[in-house]
This record gives C-alpha cells, sequence and structure tokens, in this order.
C-alpha cells in the first residue's frame, strides 16, 4: 500500500511540475509576442517618421524653451508652400528680408495670415484683428523694435520669435512688405523635434494635429502584429506537418 501511495504521490508531483512548466511556457511566449508587437509598432513609428517629415537644425534661441539652438525640428513637409498653416503654427521658412541673409532659414511662429491686422503696442501684448493674443510660449521684451500697426499683404505671413528680446522677425524688417514673407517660402509646420525624442509635439502654443499617416501605420503594425500571434498555433501546426512529409535527413527513400 505504501508503495502505491507512493506512485500517486510521485505522480502527482510529476503532473504538477508538468503543469508549471507549461504555464512558464505560455508566459514566456506571451512575453515574446508583446515584445514582437512592440518591436512592430516602434518600426511602423519610425518607418513613418523617416519617410514623411524633414529635418531642420534650429541653431538659435529665438523659439526657446519649445525648441532649442541644439534641437533638430520635425518639419511637416507636406505643408510647405503655405498648406494648411495657421496662426500659432510653428513653420521652418526661408528668409527674404532685404538685409537677410539669401537662402537662409529660419524657425519662428506665424502670427498673422493674409488680410490680418497685426498690432502691438507699448503697454499692451500683440493683437490680431483688434483681439490681444494669449501667448504662454512668448516672453522677454515685446518693446524691442517698438510699436506697430500693420495689414498682412494677401499670400503673405507675418511671424515673429517667442523669445522677443533677442529674435530678429518681422518687427525687424517692417519697411519691407509690413516684415511679412510670401507663403511659398515656407518649407513646412514644424510638428516637435527629432531630437531629443521627448519633445514630439511638445508645444503649449500650438495645437496639435498630428499627422494621420503616422497614426495609420501604427494601427496597421498593431493588426498585423494581433493578426500574427491569433494565427501563430496555426502557422506552427502547418510548419509541423510540413516537416513530418520532409525526408528526414539520413534516410533513404524508396521509389
Amino acid at each position: 500500500m505504501s508503495n502505491g501511495r507512493e506512485g500517486d504521490m510521485a505522480m502527482a508531483e510529476s503532473a504538477e511540475t508538468a503543469a508549471a512548466g507549461e504555464e512558464s511556457s505560455r508566459s514566456s511566449r506571451r512575453r515574446v509576442r508583446a515584445a514582437a508587437l512592440g518591436a512592430a509598432l516602434l518600426l511602423a513609428g519610425g518607418v513613418s517618421l523617416g519617410l514623411g517629415y524633414d529635418r531642420h537644425d534650429v541653431g538659435t534661441e529665438v523659439m526657446a524653451p519649445a525648441f532649442d539652438g541644439d534641437h533638430t525640428a520635425l518639419v511637416d513637409a507636406s505643408s510647405a508652400g503655405g498648406s494648411d498653416i495657421r496662426r500659432g503654427d510653428v513653420v521652418v521658412i526661408r528668409g527674404g528680408w532685404p538685409d537677410a541673409p539669401v537662402g537662409h532659414l529660419y524657425t519662428l511662429r506665424v502670427i498673422g495670415l493674409g488680410g490680418d491686422k497685426v498690432s502691438h503696442a507699448p503697454d499692451g501684448g500683440v493683437s490680431v484683428n483688434g483681439k490681444t493674443l494669449t501667448e504662454p510660449y512668448a516672453h522677454g521684451d515685446d518693446n524691442t523694435f517698438g510699436a506697430y500697426h500693420i495689414t498682412v499683404p494677401k499670400d503673405r505671413v507675418f511671424l515673429l520669435g517667442d523669445s522677443r528680446s533677442i529674435a530678429v522677425d518681422s518687427r525687424a524688417h517692417l519697411t519691407a512688405d509690413s516684415g511679412t514673407l510670401p507663403v511659398s517660402h515656407i518649407k513646412g509646420r514644424v510638428v516637435g523635434t527629432a531630437w531629443p525624442l521627448w519633445k514630439l509635439a511638445d508645444d503649449p502654443g500650438v495645437e496639435v494635429r498630428f499627422p494621420t499617416h503616422v497614426i495609420v501605420s501604427a494601427v496597421t503594425a498593431l493588426g498585423a502584429a494581433l493578426l500574427l500571434a491569433a494565427a501563430r498555433p496555426r502557422i506552427r501546426r502547418a510548419a509541423a506537418s510540413v516537416r513530418g512529409r520532409l525526408p528526414r535527413r539520413g534516410t533513404m527513400r524508396s521509389w
């Protein structure tokens, strides 16, 4: 009887060990699937960012702290030429002021569009069409270049830097087309930074309009990863079936 009980206990322990091993194997498979899913999402995001955007070295502190001089801006090239540009957007634009270096690229914020009336008085902030702007991004002395009141010509933009004390922007060129630049000079809208990575679309003054193709790519990758995870048992069975039909190494087949 003792031997029988011992045998039952050994069998129970063996079953528990097998069950524990199976649970550990399932946990390991779940971790592998989760890692594969994360890698797929990162790859999709990276490919989307690489294909959909240009990069621009900011180079100055005129847009700090949103975009510092050592940042590399991530630029949505689909908005080049002023397409879908709104007030408050940060853009990379080619300078065309008479005293500006030819072809020099600036990173500045769009304050006024064609037809807007932009003004600044020494005792007040910047206003557009009679409404004083709320500018959580701006700092420094707005009076660096004095008061102004201009109307933005058609198909042009009025631009300011966030660091008002040091930015040489539209205020410094008021005698030439009211300091504005053509929308055709816009190279694209800044959506965040390529470096550092954690500042993507992190700008308190800009409405976040995250590009659709990044979301589509991420959702596609997620769907593909989930389908692969769901189909994995079937794939394994199919592979095992194919392996079972293949001749084993070292054996002879009769014909």
